[in-house]
């Protein structure tokens, strides 16, 4: 199905959720808010020319809230300009000479749904949105790079106590940058939550990913799996856990065969201002094809570098094995200009889970800042360190400096 006709699809439906507001509820205010990202980036890649930009993301939206607040509209724009800096590779202005920074000039839609409440329990939404789950592991709207995906979809949620549970129907993927590289798919995705405790939540899913894109059709999958996570305290320490599994086989339009396997899992000790956290993550790959993540967040997800993504994939043919380690310290300030901040280094060792080969290592290092009026400044770093072999990536080093501001 095309473009148009699916955002001919999506008009319909808000037009007619619309039109089933009463009357009454239409004469209302509307609250303003949206935030503005200012980054400055530079990337060393070997076999590349080095390159750098200064950008700026604004996002504007409005939320309507009616007399009768069974009914939410909510409407968001999305721009990003370059102030400075062309010597770069994008998707939208290919120039593969030079290493990528992937955020070109576009405007855009980002959001358009209508909910519907009709009391404490569930909702009803319709239209474009984010979506995501499980710290966006594998599926989210990522917003790490300049344009944030969101989702056509029509979600039902259910929430009541200690339980909550989501169905998602989605028929467009809007990826970016721009418009010019969503994705047309048809795709169901449940997801339901169960706080046993402070200490004990559990989380079941099953995700049914059709991706209907020409050239895309192998990233469809059926992925299914459970999450633990829980935090408590043992003396003076607080202890976090995260744990994931997920197996994903062929299914939908994909012609290829395979089946595979995520595991997620990671422990925090903080202290204070203090924390030291440890994490060990493996996908599986059989040497042609690896976990899929084609709906995921997945920057940071293997080192803030993103040697190992691309393509919807997050991880090479032979699956990934990444032990990783986090220090870092913060504090809020009282009485200051800067309320809080927090600096760290997470060191990461990188190998593959098929062949054993050794995928070099990384070291990403960051220093944040917040201020009064939600301002916040940013100085990141990833330094990716492969073998000298042909089956690794390419070595790269990648700076930071974001300015931001939300309202």
């Amino acid at each position: 199905m095309g473009l148009d006709m699916k955002s001919s699809q999506l008009s319909l439906l808000l037009g007619a959720g619309v039109a089933l507001v009463p009357q009454a509820a239409l004469a209302q205010s509307a609250e303003v808010f949206g935030d503005f990202r200012a980054r400055y980036e530079t990337v060393e890649q070997t076999g590349k020319l080095d390159a750098d930009s200064l950008t700026l993301r604004s996002r504007v939206g409005v939320r309507f809230k009616p007399a009768d607040d069974r009914f939410t509209f909510l409407a968001e724009a999305e721009n990003n300009i370059t102030l400075s800096g062309d010597d770069r590779n994008t998707s939208l202005d290919p120039r593969p000479q030079f290493a990528t920074i992937n955020d070109p000039d576009f405007t855009e839609l980002n959001r358009a749904q209508l909910t519907f409440s009709p009391d404490e329990a569930w909702s009803f939404t319709v239209g474009r949105q984010y979506i995501g789950f499980d710290g966006n592991r594998i599926i989210g709207s990522p917003g790490w790079r300049q344009d944030k995906n969101s989702y056509d979809a029509a979600v039902v949620n259910f929430e009541r106590g200690a339980l909550e549970a989501t169905y998602v129907y989605s028929w467009h993927l809007n990826r970016g940058p721009g418009t010019d590289f969503n994705w047309d798919m048809s795709s169901h995705l449940l997801n339901a939550s169960f706080a046993v405790s402070p200490a004990l939540k559990l989380a079941g899913f099953v995700y049914l990913i059709d991706i209907e894109e020409t050239g895309r059709e192998n990233l469809s999958n059926t992925t299914f799996g459970a999450r633990l996570t829980g935090s408590t305290e043992i003396g003076e320490f607080g202890v976090s856990y995260d744990l994931m599994v997920a197996t994903q086989t062929d299914s939908g339009s994909a012609t290829a065969s395979y089946d595979n396997t995520l595991i997620d899992s990671g422990v925090a000790f903080t202290r204070g201002g203090a924390r030291f956290a440890l994490g060990y993550d493996v996908i599986t790959g059989d040497g042609a094809f690896a976990f899929a993540n084609p709906l995921a967040g997945n920057h940071g997800t293997a080192g803030w570098a993103d040697v190992f993504h691309g393509g919807g994939r997050s991880s090479p043919p032979d699956g990934l094995e990444d032990f990783n380690v986090e220090v870092s310290y913060g504090a809020s300030v009282e009485s200051s200009a800067i309320e809080g901040w927090r600096a760290g280094l997470i060191w990461r060792d990188f190998s593959s889970e098929n062949t054993g080969n050794d995928l070099g290592e990384e070291l990403d290092a960051f220093v944040r800042l917040s201020f009064a009026n939600d301002v916040s400044l940013s100085f990141e770093m990833a330094n990716y360190d492969g073998p000298d072999a042909s089956y690794a990536p390419a070595d790269k080093t990648k700076y930071w400096v974001t300015l931001g501001y939300k309202f």
